[in-house]
């Protein structure tokens, strides 16, 4: 199957919000005039995969930010003036296209911008029980956060969230 990594755009937000609601728990709910916010923030450092037919399979929205910034769950982006790492907010690949790469595909195209960016780190926050997952890419658990950090992890309700970095994007 040719599977196409593209920007999303304006008119991808529909598909976006219901490929969401099936990946994540209601505690992980986040409005689309929420993701339409975030998209406006960052339009460049947002894709999905899509088959030849034009049907949503994967996305990712990442945007830039600074080491050991957790922006809480429901928030818009705080794009950094002056960026350190890409932050990795929200990855989704449906049902019917696990085991196709698609997250390791989405994951290539965000250290390929964050390099293109000047960035060599990569942040985000795991939830669902995803940290193993994010381990197997490369990433490390930060356990020492500043007090603020700490707070909005605990945002994540229920999702044991973890902060991880990765080097070298």
């Amino acid at each position: 199957m040719s599977i196409q990594i593209r920007l999303i755009s304006a008119a991808d937000l529909a598909a976006v919000v219901a490929l969401q609601d099936s990946c994540y728990s209601d505690n992980l709910y986040e409005p689309p005039e929420l993701l339409v916010k975030r998209l406006t923030a960052a339009p460049d450092s947002c894709w999905l995969a899509e088959n030849p037919a034009g049907e949503l399979l994967a996305y990712l929205f990442c945007y830039p930010s600074v080491a050991g910034k957790v922006v809480p769950l429901g928030s818009p982006f705080q794009v950094a003036s002056k960026p350190e790492l890409l932050y990795l907010h929200d990855m989704a690949v449906s049902a019917k296209a696990r085991g196709l790469g698609l997250a390791s595909r989405l994951l290539q195209q965000a250290e390929y911008f964050a390099r293109e960016q000047g960035l060599t780190r990569l942040a985000l926050v795991a939830v669902q029980g995803s940290v193993s997952y994010w381990q197997r890419q490369g990433f490390l658990v930060q356990d020492t956060l500043c007090p603020d950090a700490g707070a909005a992890l605990q945002s994540y309700t229920g999702e044991q969230a973890r902060y991880m970095f990765k080097d070298g994007a």
